[in-house]
């Protein structure tokens, strides 16, 4: 899944040789604690996995217990390119992109809406520096999950591993679909797709941001949007 962090400078370390107990113990980054968070968002996360999967009520009070409810402002990051993840998101509200810098220019690899997790997987799991960074394009509101909390519950309830599975189908499924999209050879046929895979975000997200997604200049996606 994947890592919060509130400035560029902080830095959490979680060395493998940290038990889960002492994990445990650490007091949470998030700066909000559980008992500011919206319980009606809880709901709505726990409604969302037994989407996904059916959770048992021992996994679904193993969740109560550990995730935290933050909130990001626009613009803010929830993880910087060399920064290791620690941590992955329920996202409530709000909308998120992740991108890196390739010559200078930003390349998006997607865009992620609200009821969705927030995951970065090889970051997360195999704990070595995210060449991505994810960034706030709206204000968020947030439910987070620590790397050691993870690794507990997927341990200890297998529904979790189906759902893991699931949610790693999806990401798949976003990265053959930007595959798709920056191989079509025409700026029309590129635009064309997006709006047809995502019309919801034509409204919400800025211009230069999509055609950082569909691999071109902010010119060509101009032209690209007329009519004709």
């Amino acid at each position: 899944m994947a890592e919060f962090c509130i400035r560029k400078d902080i830095k959490n370390n979680c060395a493998s040789s940290v038990t889960y107990e002492e994990a445990s113990q650490r007091p949470s980054p998030f700066g909000v604690g559980k008992s500011t968070g919206n319980l009606q968002i809880m709901e709505k996360l726990i409604s969302f996995l037994n989407s996904l999967h059916p959770v048992s009520g021992t996994l679904e009070s193993a969740l109560r217990d550990r995730l935290r409810f933050i909130r990001k402002k626009k613009n803010e990051f929830l993880l910087f390119e060399g920064e290791i993840c620690h941590y992955a998101w329920y996202l409530r509200k709000g909308l998120v992109r992740c991108y890196y810098d390739r010559d200078e220019h930003e390349v998006t690899t997607w865009f992620m809406e609200e009821e969705h997790v927030i995951v970065l997987f090889e970051s997360l799991f195999r704990q070595k520096k995210s060449i991505f960074n994810i960034q706030a394009l709206e204000d968020c509101e947030l439910y987070g999950i620590r790397y050691e909390d993870i690794l507990h519950v997927l341990e200890t309830y297998p529904e979790a591993r189906y759902i893991r599975t699931i949610v790693s189908d999806r990401y798949s499924k976003l990265k053959d679909i930007r595959i798709r999209a920056t191989s079509m050879l025409g700026p029309k046929q590129r635009y064309r797709y997006f709006e047809k895979h995502f019309p919801q975000l034509l409204r919400r997200v800025k211009l230069e941001y999509i055609a950082s997604y569909l691999d071109m200049d902010i010119r060509t996606l101009t032209r690209a949007r007329k009519p004709g």
